[in-house]
């Protein structure tokens, strides 16, 4: 079995099984399986100060899925409905059976009084 087989296997077999790492979400009202990974969206935008982008009052994911089966297409700055919250594709990456697709959500965050 070649390495590029292998690694196809992998990702449908463990990285994107909902037993393992995959969950259930919405891209444009089309469920799929994906991997949400709000902590690396969240390092990225507070080591980064130099980023154009950054913004304290938006919140970003990181979201990893397969491209086979992809439920739409994927495009920098188009906006899109990710589980029924209408985000922009802030990047996006391909490297070879899977996206990595960086989210933003420009909607401003409650402040809270204490």
């Amino acid at each position: 079995m070649a390495l590029k087989d292998r690694t196809h296997a992998d990702f449908t077999r463990v990285f994107f099984n909902k037993d393992q790492f995959g969950e259930r979400h919405t891209w444009n009202g089309v469920p799929f399986v994906c991997v949400p990974d709000e902590e690396t969206a969240l390092k990225r935008k507070n080591n980064n100060v130099v980023d154009v982008s950054w913004d304290n009052n938006t919140t970003e994911v990181v979201i990893y899925a397969a491209v086979e089966g992809f439920p739409g297409r994927v495009v920098p700055n188009e906006e899109i409905y990710f589980d029924n919250r209408h985000m922009r594709i802030l990047q996006a990456q391909q490297d070879v059976d899977m996206y990595t697709i960086l989210l933003v959500d420009n909607t401003t965050k409650a402040v809270g009084i204490q």
